[in-house]
């Protein structure tokens, strides 16, 4: 492992752990506390970030519509239903990873008949008995060295990590949802203004061709034209595109809401406005807040105890057993107290011999430990990888916008100048041409830069580990 790696881990984990043993008490106030390492700031500051944080991450979008998409997503995605479903089997595994340290009892009935051989004398002739039980068999294994308690810790700790998943889900999901949402609407302002654009093109070729009719300078209107209708067949394939992009969208989202993919989702009316700033709080405070990174510390802590269990296997056993029931050669006798039987026995299995396999199954019980470890540490360190480059990405995208949407009102004027001038014959219909790809450009960059400012502010959410609705 390169140093880097080395000085990740002792961000995450104690840099003292060198047996299971010392992981043992490993729990969330001990993961704040190996957390002190970490920056005790985001290298990457917003200007003027506002200290009040939404109660609930969708709140901040303001957008009843896009709320009630992600309600109805949590209630019909059926990926969530098969994250609760592994809840659930984590829950039954870990009641029999319980009910260990209870005693087993088993009762049940028998009866039989047999016939032995008689003696030589008598050849052929042989004597018959039955036999009718009915026993009662208890055992326990006292947890001496803490095996089943162990295991018990393993699957409870498997369930509160699947649990973490589940609510991970929650929020991948809603997070994807309102993504799906904001890029269905893109493509709907996107394929209204190339509409528009087909409009005006159609518009201006309308006035070319009756300039062309009256006889106004035959040559220049053939060759203006050509040049719009161009133009204009080049806006009609883009608003077949848009199109196109609207139907992927819709068939995405409805996906996502557990619906078949038909097509016919509406969206929403307009894109969803960020009514507050980003308040991202404390590095530290990241590893207790993401559900993916809790989840890989209940597997770390799963894995503490798997080692142990594996190590218990070297010493004795100890089980108790006791058995009482009733024994008799004639059912109606059965239930007669000469009939009684019962025992009690202790044992002590030691394992003396086993070819390897008890410390191999140690050594494949540390290596899983490892494993869980470096998955850790990989989960934080990705977790503060996306924090940092999405609160980056937001300034930038803001910047861009403000940058675009002044561009946009620019081309925007700029053709209107520019169509004056070309019906004033002081300009020709190259010079509007251009103007109005300009003005379109312009528009359609600022639409496409408003979303993905609002999908990076969802990422940055997720990032954060803001709680699902």
């Amino acid at each position: 492992m390169t140093r880097t790696g080395n000085c990740l881990i002792s961000v995450i984990v104690s840099a003292g752990l060198t047996s299971c043993g010392s992981l043992a008490n490993n729990n969330k106030e001990d993961l704040k506390a190996q957390s002190a390492k970490a920056p005790e700031k985001w290298t990457a500051v917003l200007p003027n970030v506002s200290k009040e944080s939404p109660t609930a991450w969708l709140s901040a979008f303001a957008h009843p519509e896009l709320t009630a998409l992600v309600d109805k997503a949590l209630q019909g995605n059926p990926d969530l239903r098969l994250a609760a479903a592994r809840v659930r089997e984590a829950q039954a595994l870990a009641r029999v990873a319980g009910a260990q340290r209870l005693p087993q009892a088993d009762i049940d009935f028998s009866s039989m008949r047999s016939q032995r051989p008689s003696g030589t004398r008598f050849a052929g002739l042989g004597s018959r008995a039955n036999r009718f039980e009915s026993m009662l068999d208890i055992t326990w294994e006292a947890d001496v060295w803490g095996r089943i308690k162990a295991q018990r810790q393993s699957a409870v700790a498997e369930v509160e990590a699947r649990q973490e998943d589940e609510q991970a889900a929650r929020l991948s999901l809603s997070a994807s949802v309102v993504t799906a949402a904001t890029n269905l609407t893109e493509a709907t302002l996107q394929a209204a203004l190339a509409e528009d654009n087909v409009n005006a093109l159609r518009t201006q070729l309308g006035v070319l061709s009756k300039q062309l009719e009256r006889g106004l300078n035959a040559e220049r209107g053939a060759l203006d034209i050509t040049l719009s209708r161009s133009d204009l067949a080049r806006a009609e394939a883009t608003v077949q595109t848009r199109r196109r992009e609207i139907d992927a969208a819709k068939r995405n989202l409805e996906s996502l809401l557990g619906d078949y993919p038909a097509g016919k989702v509406k969206g929403l009316t307009f894109l969803p406005s960020m009514t507050s700033s980003i308040r991202a709080g404390l590095p530290s405070e990241l590893l207790l807040r993401r559900p993916d990174i809790r989840a890989a510390e209940r597997r770390l802590a799963a894995a503490v105890s798997d080692e142990k269990v594996a190590r218990t296997a070297f010493l004795p056993s100890i089980r108790l057993t006791t058995g009482a029931g009733l024994s008799s050669a004639e059912l109606s006798s059965l239930l007669q107290r000469e009939s009684l039987l019962w025992s009690i026995a202790g044992s002590v299995a030691q394992a003396l011999f086993q070819g390897g396999r008890l410390q191999a199954n140690v050594d494949a019980a540390l290596a899983r430990y490892d494993q869980a470890l470096e998955r850790y540490a990989q989960t934080a360190l990705r977790a503060f990888t996306e924090v940092e480059t999405t609160l980056a990405a937001e300034h930038f995208w803001a910047e861009q916008e403000n940058s675009l949407r002044a561009a946009s009102t620019e081309a925007a004027q700029a053709e209107n100048l520019a169509r004056t001038s070309y019906e004033r014959g002081l300009s020709d219909i190259l010079t509007l041409l251009d103007s109005r790809r300009r003005a379109y450009d312009a528009s359609s960059a600022l639409i496409s830069a408003q979303a993905s400012r609002l999908r990076n502010r969802v990422s940055t959410y997720l990032a954060l580990g803001g709680a699902a609705r």
